[in-house]
Parts: structure tokens; C-alpha cells; sequence
């Protein structure tokens, strides 16, 4: 991409501006392009450090990598206009978490060119978010905020990913009323949902599909068939849900309905995604699992 943007395209000066004047993310990129020429330059492969991290238990393990540095003998090697990248490299990737630095380039040029996103049929970035892992915070998609406090205000301000959702109870829980259902993609469901009413219409208000419907009489267990999704049950609908459910324009608040209005478990699903509920670094991952992730199986 920064090949494309410096010699290909018909404003490639401003581009190059960006860099002389050393806009936000410019330094990353150089780091970026200071690998590309060691990898192909010298044909030396800057890998990831030989000892990292691994993390997770029995719903999956992940490699958290960092960059190992470049030895003196590669870097005398290169051009000196590469070799003045260095600092940067040094900077914003050696050492770094491998991960983290990618999506930050991901950033950087949707920020400069948003119609450069490839994005699959619902509207999402291609390939995102990453898989969820239970205890994890790194961010999981590129344009998610570090931050949690802001990630918080930014998942709201997002629609789920999914095709739709489907309402089947309202719980009220110290005097906030709560809506309960599931997060369908085709006639799959992967996990349930917990929204408050106004995130509700919100989310409608920007275009995502609601559906209300008694979902346990529509829907078989087939969790054995996706032994990959060990965060949750897994239900199949077994008619399409324009045959059961009825769509949403307004959701307004009444009376407690559903199955799992009364129930513990159904007190038990809302306070799960509850600040009040859950301590905030656990609600924010199981929010960011159901609402950004949907808990869909590895791609």
C-alpha cells in the first residue's frame, strides 16, 4: 500500500507530504517499509522473536509475538536511505507486540482512505474482528479504541455484527429495562444478547435488523457440529426467521415478557453484561464477545 501511495496514484505528492512534515502514523509506516527493504533488499526475513508469549487454556491458545531486531551485519547492508529508517523500526516495531503494530498500519490507511477497506457482504472489514479470546483485551478489529472506557462508548456506537437479532425477553433489573435474544448469522446463533432499550433502537435507527419471536420453539441444538465454538451453545433455526419472528421498527419497554423474564438465569444473562454485575475488564470482553463477535467459530 505505501508502494501504491508513493509512485502509483495521481496524488502521490501529497502523500509523500505527509511524511516530510511527519504526520501522526508516518513513523510507523517508514518502520514498515524499513522490514519490506530488509526482506527484500538483502533477502534477510525479519521474523518474530524467537521467544514469545502463549496464552489461553481450554478455549484456545494464542502466540503473542514481538518483533526481534536486526542484526548489525543485515542493516550494513542495506542502502543508506534505508538505513536512516532505522530509529524507526526501532521505535514502533522492534520488540513490539506483532499483532498490535499491524493493526495500527490497517489504521493508518483507512484513516487516509477509507475506500481502501475491502468489507464482506454485512459491511465489515474482511477477515475482522480477529477471534475472541476469554480473558484477553487486545484489540480485535482496527478501528477499536485501546482504551476501554472509550472501546466501551464505541462498540454502543457500532451495530452488532450478524445478520440480525432476535428479542425473546425483557427483564428488568433494578429498575433498567433489559431486552434478551439471540444473535443470528443465516439461521445460526452462537450467542446470546443482553441491550438495554434505547441501544435497541439505536442500533435499529442505524439499520441493524430486530426481530421478536418465542426463539426456544424454532430453534434445535447443534453445538456438537461446531466443536470450534467452546464459548457458547450453538442453536439452528429450523425454518427461516422471516416464518417465526416479527420485525422491529420501535422497541418500547412494558411489562417483563418471556420465558426467561422470571428466571434466575435470565437475572443471571443481563448481569453479565452489567457494569453493576460483572468487574468492568470481564464485562467489557463478554460485551465485545456478543456484540462485535458474535461468537462466530474461526473463519
Amino acid at each position: 500500500m505505501n508502494d501504491l501511495l508513493t509512485k502509483s496514484v495521481a496524488d502521490k505528492a501529497a502523500y509523500a507530504a505527509l511524511f516530510t512534515r511527519g504526520a501522526p502514523g508516518t513513523e510507523l509506516i517508514s518502520a514498515v517499509k524499513y522490514v519490506r527493504n530488509v526482506s527484500q533488499h538483502v533477502l534477510h526475513v525479519v521474523r518474530p522473536a524467537k521467544t514469545f508469549r502463549i496464552v489461553g487454556g481450554d478455549l484456545g491458545f494464542r502466540r503473542y509475538m514481538d518483533w526481534d531486531e536486526v542484526p548489525d551485519d543485515v542493516h550494513d547492508q542495506l542502502h543508506k536511505g534505508t538505513q536512516n529508517l532505522r530509529p524507526n523500526y526501532r521505535a514502533h516495531l522492534e520488540g513490539r507486540e506483532v499483532m498490535g503494530t499491524m493493526l495500527a498500519g490497517l489504521r493508518f490507511f483507512a484513516g487516509l482512505h477509507p475506500d481502501v477497506v475491502h468489507r464482506d457482504r454485512r459491511g465489515e472489514w474482511t477477515g475482522f474482528p480477529l477471534t475472541s479470546q476469554p480473558g484477553m483485551s487486545t484489540p480485535l478489529h482496527p478501528e477499536e479504541p485501546a482504551d476501554q472506557i472509550v472501546a466501551w462508548e464505541w462498540l454502543s456506537a457500532r451495530v452488532p455484527n450478524g445478520d440480525c437479532r432476535v428479542i425473546s425477553a425483557q427483564i428488568t433489573v433494578d429498575g433498567t429495562v433489559y431486552v434478551c435474544g439471540d444473535t443470528f448469522i443465516d439461521r445460526l446463533t452462537f450467542t446470546p444478547f443482553v441491550e438495554t432499550v434505547d441501544q435497541v433502537n439505536r442500533d435499529i435507527t442505524a439499520g441493524f435488523p430486530y426481530l421478536s419471536a418465542t426463539t426456544h420453539e424454532h430453534v434445535v441444538d447443534c453445538t456438537s457440529e461446531f466443536p470450534e465454538a467452546r464459548q457458547s451453545r450453538v442453536l439452528r433455526a429450523t425454518d427461516d426467521l422471516a416464518m417465526w419472528t416479527t420485525p422491529v421498527d420501535v422497541l418500547e419497554s412494558g411489562a417483563d415478557w418471556g420465558r426467561d423474564a422470571d428466571t434466575g438465569e435470565g437475572r443471571g444473562l443481563v448481569l453479565t453484561e452489567s457494569r453493576e454485575g460483572v468487574l468492568g475488564f470481564n464485562a467489557y470482553l463478554i460485551r465485545r464477545a456478543r456484540r462485535l463477535n458474535a461468537l462466530v467459530p474461526p473463519r
